[in-house]
């Protein structure tokens, strides 16, 4: 344990881990914490190094831009007009989003309004100046108030975690409101690697040691700033894990202790862990891209649930 704060002192003075508040969560995370970074030597880098991470859409106007199925029927608005939008975590019922699961979609049109006569777009528009959105700062900001910028959002994370770790995968590049993070590295075949190595076991153990847990009730809050200090394996060594057919998207996620196959009323480590199926497999790539010892991978499955388990806890104890 000396041996691998002293590692990791070295590593802070060449400023490689500067963002991370050295002398604060580092000092009491769990020993597999700092072998993780013994042994991801040259294979870990901050996530912010190599993504850009960003708010999703911010509207100014949620009541204007995000429209369900009765109120684009009611206007009638052109299908050209519309986009489907991720607009809450209940609406993400897998790791990979699905179009039949998202309930709203929100206006996006790039026209002038001389290119929108005749249009029942330019009649909604004209509805919302008349409610005063356009006077609304976010709105008044751009050069048409209506003009939603597009953002390329290949990976979403949700800014509040309870027990269930996901972040979740947009493939078909929904438009994603500002209740969420996105992620983009821009490479897509690295974001599908990122996505995978984000919900592996280690990419939760490191979101839990990273997240802020003053938000009461046990919730661990993940903004932008932890997201960018999460250490992720970089391109060169992400090798098959980005070749990887990623069954786990397909299902619902579970809490972090229905995963791992542990009863957290229970003495956790008194309990072999007894992983999903398919979330045994995807961490075995990443053990074995980081070399961890069947020990070592145990000591991962224990510490992020005794992390939860202590969050919880403690919350509970206030």
């Amino acid at each position: 344990m000396k041996q691998s704060k002293t590692l990791l002192k070295e590593k802070f003075s060449t400023g490689k881990y500067e963002g991370n508040k050295w002398g604060g969560k580092y000092l009491r995370a769990p020993d597999i914490f700092f072998t993780i970074l013994e042994k991801g030597k040259g294979k870990l880098v901050r996530l912010g190094d190599i993504a850009e991470v960003r708010f999703g859409i911010k509207t100014g106007a949620n009541e204007f831009f995000y429209l369900d199925e009765a109120r684009i029927k009611e206007w009638g608005i052109e299908e050209e007009f519309l986009k489907p939008v991720i607009k809450s975590p209940r609406e993400c019922k897998s790791i990979l989003i699905k179009p039949e699961d998202l309930k709203y979609k929100v206006f996006m049109c790039h026209k002038d309004k001389k290119d929108l006569k005749g249009t029942n777009a330019l009649k909604y528009i004209e509805w919302g100046e008349k409610q005063g959105f356009h006077k609304r700062p976010t709105c008044a900001s751009r050069q048409r108030w209506w003009d939603l910028t597009e953002i390329k959002s290949p990976i979403i994370s949700k800014r509040f975690v309870d027990v269930v770790f996901s972040y979740y995968w947009n493939k078909s590049n929904f438009a994603v409101g500002d209740t969420f993070f996105v992620i983009d590295s821009n490479d897509e075949l690295y974001n599908l690697g990122l996505a995978l190595y984000l919900n592996s076991t280690v990419g939760s153990f490191l979101t839990e040691i990273e997240g802020r847990k003053s938000m009461g009730e046990g919730v661990l809050l993940i903004y932008g700033p932890e997201i960018k200090n999460i250490l992720i394996i970089n391109q060169n060594v992400m090798g098959d894990l980005k070749k990887q057919n990623p069954m786990l998207f397909e299902r619902k996620s579970k809490s972090v202790f229905e995963e791992l196959g542990i009863n957290p009323s229970l003495p956790i480590r008194e309990q072999k862990p007894n992983p999903l199926p398919d979330r045994k497999a995807l961490d075995d790539i990443v053990f074995d891209i980081l070399g961890l010892t069947e020990d070592e991978r145990t000591e991962v499955y224990w510490a992020v649930c005794e992390l939860v388990k202590h969050r919880l806890e403690k919350a509970r104890s206030v």
